[in-house]
């Protein structure tokens, strides 16, 4: 058994136990890891953060908070950003900054889908979640949305994982490439 970095992402309306735990056990098993040997790093944001922490512990992963330094702006803040109590930017600099540290996998917890639906409210996205997935799967990472009780590859590292899981399981994957959550975790 080895190691494993996870680096979860999520958002605040999020509130799915089971699907937490499921998906945590999914992922301690893709990667061919123990709880005991496995860290689950989280931005301890309210909603998904706060819960897949909870989870982790109760599991018996580590775990790893990077909060966002809300009242700190930077040289980088556009100019509007400048003058506010809080800066806009510190959720995105603090996932840019979970991504570089480095993951063995990123688990995506959105409640809302990827795109915006015509006159969807974009203050009820998951805006954040998505920015992360997106630079988790930049940065190459294997990057795995969690969205209903299925893992969906996001990139074509994500993919891969699930491809050799599938392989080694003998089953198949979905037409998206997607595996069931408990399919990635029981033993067999």
């Amino acid at each position: 058994m080895t190691a494993a970095r996870i680096l979860m992402t999520g958002s605040r309306e999020w509130s799915n136990g089971p699907a937490s735990v499921d998906a945590l056990n999914a992922a301690v098993n893709l990667l061919g890891s123990s709880s005991r040997q496995a860290t689950l790093v989280h931005g301890a944001a309210q909603g998904a953060d706060q819960l897949l922490d909870a989870a982790a512990k109760h599991l018996g992963l580590a775990t790893e908070a990077h909060p966002a330094e809300w009242r700190v702006h930077t040289a980088s803040c556009p100019t509007w950003c400048q003058g506010r109590d809080t800066c806009k930017l510190a959720g995105h600099r603090r996932n840019a900054e979970m991504i570089a540290a480095g993951a063995d996998l990123v688990l995506a917890f959105p409640t809302h889908s990827y795109a915006l639906a015509p006159g969807e409210n974009r203050e009820r996205t998951s805006r954040g979640t998505w920015d992360c997935a997106d630079k988790a799967k930049a940065a190459g990472l294997p990057t795995l949305v969690i969205w209903g009780p299925k893992l969906f590859p996001f990139g074509d590292a994500g993919l891969e994982l699930l491809t050799r899981a599938a392989h080694g399981k003998s089953i198949q994957l979905g037409p998206a490439g997607e595996m069931g959550v408990v399919d990635a975790w029981l033993p067999f």
